[in-house]
């Protein structure tokens, strides 16, 4: 009898793991393969639950492929970032040309649609830090969305913040890209989606990185005519991070040159190779996706780097 009872618990208690492991992966919308990789590094075989050391966001929508995709799916993955992330830990990690420039992508591509993202900020961030967020979305904007959205003591500190004059747009804003959506403003749409995940939100390094692999990957790979990912991310650092530029090192032409050929083994690689190529377009920024509790990456958009790892290629 008491066989019985332990063999049921037991039998039950393999259900409930399955159960688990299937809830981890429910609702994951992405359009990175998940390869079944074989056994060519450590013991190979099927990926390994995620590690969720860093909390996993897993919204059902994807960045995009094409330059129009991107463009059209930014002002709702920004929202999704913010809703589903710490919203204060997130704005505290951004400088203010990164979080200016989400302001100005933002309006761009959300135009003639109301602003959730100002409603969702609202309602989750502290009065000194809606101040910070009215410097680049607009006084007036931030207002309305904080009498809509915020607690009412938020919403009288705000209040109280602004007409003691605490609001002050920031002198580093990045001048407006070209006409939406450029190859350039691209790109920096996928960064400032990254910058705001949780693993990309970890530092600049991190976010340029993933963008890199998932530009080689998924937007080079879908066919666009002319990619040039090392001279525009290459910009893109230099705008948003020189001193990133500067451990990079090397000439301007130097640096591009370096990640363009990491986006295109990325492109031209796949399975584990393709992890070895991520990991190799990680080291260009000092390995922070691989060293982060999560090298799966955000999206999952380093997910063969991350089997990779779990696999043993690089101990």
């Amino acid at each position: 009898m008491e066989i019985g009872v332990r063999s049921a618990l037991l039998a039950l208690t393999l259900l409930a793991s399955s159960l688990v492991s299937a809830h981890a992966h429910a609702g994951v919308t992405t359009s990175l393969p998940h390869p079944n990789l074989l056994p060519s590094c450590g013991e190979g075989g099927d990926p390994s639950p995620p590690i969720n050391e860093v909390v996993r966001m897993r919204p059902a929508m994807t960045l995009g492929r094409t330059p129009s995709e991107i463009d059209g799916n930014f002002a709702g993955v920004i929202e999704n970032n913010f809703t589903h992330g710490s919203a204060s830990l997130v704005l505290s990690r951004l400088t203010d040309k990164e979080l200016a420039g989400i302001a100005r992508l933002y309006r761009q591509t959300n135009a003639g649609r109301p602003p959730k993202l100002l409603d969702v900020l609202a309602s989750r961030l502290t009065a000194k830090e809606l101040v910070r967020v009215a410097g680049v979305f607009g006084v007036n904007d931030v207002n309305a969305a904080v009498q809509r959205s915020a607690s009412h003591s938020v919403a009288s500190m705000y209040a109280a913040r602004v007409a003691t004059g605490e609001v002050t747009i920031p002198t580093t804003i990045m001048p407006m890209s070209g006409p939406a959506p450029t190859r350039y403003m691209t790109l920096e749409e996928i960064y400032l989606e990254f910058r705001t995940a949780p693993v990309g939100s970890l530092g600049p390094a991190a976010a340029f990185s993933e963008t890199v692999i998932y530009a080689g990957g998924q937007v080079a790979a879908a066919g666009a005519v002319g990619w040039k990912i090392g001279s525009e991310v290459g910009d893109l650092i230099q705008e948003y991070d020189p001193s990133l530029w500067d451990a990079i090192g090397g000439t301007v032409a130097g640096v591009a040159d370096r990640i363009q050929s990491a986006a295109d083994a990325v492109t031209n690689s796949s399975g584990v190779q393709r992890g070895i190529q991520e990991h190799n377009a990680d080291g260009m920024f000092q390995y922070p996706v691989s060293s982060s509790s999560d090298p799966y990456g955000d999206w999952d958009a380093t997910w063969d780097l991350g089997n990779d790892i779990g696999d043993g290629c690089f101990d």
